[in-house]
């Protein structure tokens, strides 16, 4: 296990690597940067969204790490420089979205807790966002607080392609193509992308700095999703839409999404943060889906907002 880096995007010193086993037995690659603070703050976990991995993230955490934080930072089973699921390692692939939820529980159970300063704080940006939403419904007490970057509750798409892309999925699946590309996926690694089509950033410095990651280390990258993973993730985006799931999750949240987002719908984030015990919902105007790899006034911003809501007495 190791860490890529490029002279553009160091890692923060002080990274301990991890290759832990979920309990089904799929590898993980996991780094832990232990608090740089005499009197740590807590620790983050941090969970990357699809196709991402821990590398770019280097940046966010050490602005973390620079707030008193530990962080634990991790690569989903399927992406990253952790055990891919399908016989071609392009293929964004998964059985069910419920085995994501044993990675993060692999994390918490033999990186965070009892081992790392409490209390712990969760963040999470899309799909990543998405299912440490699950986990904050499903082990509620886990975490002091949480905040996400854009999470995955419905996909951005026109209506007419929303309503056979279910169905579709399904079938595909039905008739044993599950492992199979969606369409345009094959050969998709963001890498053929040029800056001025990208969907995901305003920022052409760090968009760059990413697909200059993936140049140095092509094992990093991750095409589009299969008809499995398709419609897994309609599947598990239903579930995170009924209001008793939002009930279940007890700590503060804050949500923040992007005006311009073109890859999740943000009506969905809004209807959770209304239902949940202790939300807030923060709205960017002039930004697009990765928010944290945004302009350097746009993070600013992002920043205030997130550090308002760290140091709250409630997180709301």
């Amino acid at each position: 296990m190791r860490l890529v880096e490029i002279p553009g995007n160091p890692a923060p010193p002080g990274a301990v690597l991890h290759e832990l086993a979920a309990a089904d037995g799929v590898t993980l690659r996991a780094a832990v940067w232990p608090s740089r603070a005499q009197a740590p703050r807590g620790t983050m976990v941090v969970c990357t969204g699809r196709t991402e991995f821990i590398e770019k993230y280097f940046e966010f955490i050490g602005e973390v790490l620079a707030r008193g934080y530990a962080v634990v930072c991790f690569d989903w089973r399927g992406q990253g420089l952790s055990q891919r699921l399908a016989a071609d390692r392009s293929k964004g692939h998964v059985g069910r979205f419920a085995d994501f939820d044993l990675d993060l529980d692999a994390v918490m159970d033999t990186l965070v807790r009892n081992r790392l300063p409490a209390p712990y704080v969760l963040f999470g940006h899309s799909m990543g966002g998405h299912l440490a939403l699950r986990y904050l419904a499903r082990r509620p007490a886990d975490f002091e607080r949480a905040f996400l970057s854009a999470p995955m509750l419905k996909a951005w798409m026109p209506w007419t392609k929303r309503l056979v892309s279910g169905p579709l999925a399904a079938a595909m699946c039905a008739l044993g193509r599950g492992e199979d590309f969606t369409p345009g996926g094959a050969g998709n690694d963001g890498l053929s992308t040029p800056f001025e089509s990208n969907a995901v950033t305003t920022d052409r410095r760090r968009y760059e700095r990413n697909n200059d990651i993936l140049r140095a280390e092509p094992q990093l990258a991750l095409c589009g999703p299969t008809w499995r993973w398709a419609r897994e993730a309609f599947a598990a985006m239903r579930e995170a839409r009924r209001p008793a799931f939002a009930r279940r999750i007890q700590c503060p949240l804050m949500i923040v999404g992007a005006a311009h987002d073109r890859i999740v719908n943000q009506g969905p984030d809004m209807t959770l943060i209304r239902r949940v015990k202790r939300g807030l919902f923060v709205l960017f105007s002039d930004a697009e889906h990765e928010l944290v790899q945004e302009r350097d006034e746009v993070r600013r911003v992002f920043w205030n907002a997130a550090d308002a809501f760290l140091d709250a007495a409630d997180g709301a």
